[in-house]
């Protein structure tokens, strides 16, 4: 993945147990991990040869288990400022960072989001099974998500359904898009809140199904079966903490 400004830098899960997540993803998709850069225990890297796939962060009295996607900034103070003009709201930034600048901000549809800007030397693992395929925005305010992320980033937007029945977008640099926002719905209860889902890679070898029924053994919950889509074949889970996530199989898609 490139580091270009909005592309995906980073994705983190926030665990009351991080043990547990630890062997819970170990198991699924092989992961290995690097406490090192942390030495108070409450973050671990997920690596593959010394480049990140994903975080692991213990999570604080009353927050709730989640995995947030993190996008790439040149300049974490201009993307703070970005939020603000754009309507939405920041609510987290660090002050003395180690490892990089975070921002954590609300976008103004209400869903949570990050900005990274590194200070590692290492790379963002995307792409392969087991790592980051996929992002998705799922809102109720469609079009008030597509103006701020494309002010914020400047990505180029497409409509790939009617915008009515199916309002879905994405979002790029260039040719090749990287995130999707979906319009949430009226079937979809309104306690739901706006929300990011990351999506991992499957393996076609073994399939969506096969590696759902892996994670169900490995102590998830089912929230959504396995179904084929135009990207491809996808089920939707929570890991043993109840941070909800996605997997899909990439070669099945029919678009």
């Amino acid at each position: 993945m490139s580091s270009r400004p909005g592309t995906p830098a980073l994705i983190d899960v926030t665990s009351a147990d991080l043990d547990a997540s630890k062997e819970f993803y170990r198991g699924l998709f092989g992961w290995e991990f690097d406490g090192s850069l942390d030495p108070s225990g409450t973050y671990t890297y997920a690596v593959d040869g010394g480049n990140t796939i994903a975080g692991l962060r213990a999570a604080q009295p009353g927050q709730p288990p989640a995995w947030t996607l993190y996008l790439h900034s040149d300049a974490a103070d201009a993307t703070a400022q970005g939020v603000k003009d754009l309507g939405g709201q920041v609510v987290y930034q660090n002050e003395a960072p180690q490892q990089g600048h975070v921002v954590i901000a609300a976008d103004p549809t209400g869903a949570f989001f990050g900005a990274w800007q590194s200070l590692r030397d290492a790379e963002f693992r995307t792409g392969a099974p087991g790592t980051l395929a996929w992002a998705e925005l799922n809102t109720r305010q469609g079009s008030a998500a597509d103006e701020f992320y494309r002010g914020l980033f400047g990505y180029e937007q497409q409509q790939i359904g009617d915008g009515v029945t199916y309002d879905y977008s994405v979002w790029g640099h260039g040719a090749a898009p990287f995130l999707g926002r979906l319009q949430l719905p009226d079937a979809v209860p309104a306690e739901v809140p706006p929300h990011w889902t990351v999506y991992f890679g499957v393996d076609p070898a073994s399939g969506t199904d096969k590696l759902m029924e892996r994670a169900v053994g490995l102590g998830a919950t089912l929230v959504s079966a396995p179904e084929d889509i135009p990207a491809g074949r996808k089920a939707v889970l929570t890991d043993v903490a109840g941070a909800v996530f996605a997997v899909i199989d990439g070669s099945k898609a029919t678009r």
